[in-house]
């Protein structure tokens, strides 16, 4: 009787487990962004842009390349001497409906102003191609613009390499061991 007891449980408990993880949410994974953009131009002036062309790497989280953004982890982005870190960006995902968006907190998400540091990377989602880049300057007056995609010498959103997380390797281990601790106490 008691091994019937026994079996029962860990049926019931595989089934579970099943449905537990059934309902668990698609995990975000790394997704990068790496860009490079030339031939920017002022529109308000004649100034030669600070920087040019600007290379950068954002990488940020979300379930797919075309899923809504959930979190920024880091970015690599230098602009006329200014290292914008991760507390200085921002996004807005989805924007406008079918584009991604990310930008300086200044106000880069919200608009660019003269005279701060702050830049805006906008692209459509779902085909991954690069709308508009651009930025200011705290120490040089004007916004500079890559005008439309053809100022993209280089545009990419891919997955970055992710390696399992410690935890879900050792619930899947816990899980093993369980298992093989209860086919062994069945045996005796």
């Amino acid at each position: 009787m008691r091994f019937y007891n026994l079996k029962g449980m860990v049926i019931l408990g595989t089934v579970a487990l099943a449905l537990l993880l059934g309902t668990i949410p698609a995990k975000a994974i790394p997704i990068e962004v790496n860009f490079t953009v030339e031939n920017l131009r002022d529109f308000f002036s004649s100034n030669p842009p600070p920087t040019d062309p600007v290379v950068g790497t954002i990488i940020y989280e979300a379930a797919s390349v075309t899923a809504d953004i959930d979190s920024l982890i880091s970015i690599n982005l230098v602009i006329d001497g200014h290292t914008y870190s991760k507390s200085e960006i921002g996004f807005i995902s989805p924007f406008l409906g079918s584009r991604q968006l990310i930008g300086g907190n200044g106000m880069g998400i919200d608009g660019l102003f003269s005279g701060t540091n702050d830049f805006r990377l906008d692209w459509f989602k779902n085909s991954l191609i690069p709308l508009k880049f651009s930025y200011t300057s705290k120490s040089h007056g004007g916004i500079w613009d890559s005008i439309d995609s053809n100022a993209f010498s280089s545009f990419s959103v891919r997955e970055s390499t992710s390696v399992p997380e410690p935890a879900t390797l050792l619930l899947l281990g816990s899980g093993l061991i369980a298992l093989a601790g209860l086919r062994r106490k069945i045996k005796k």
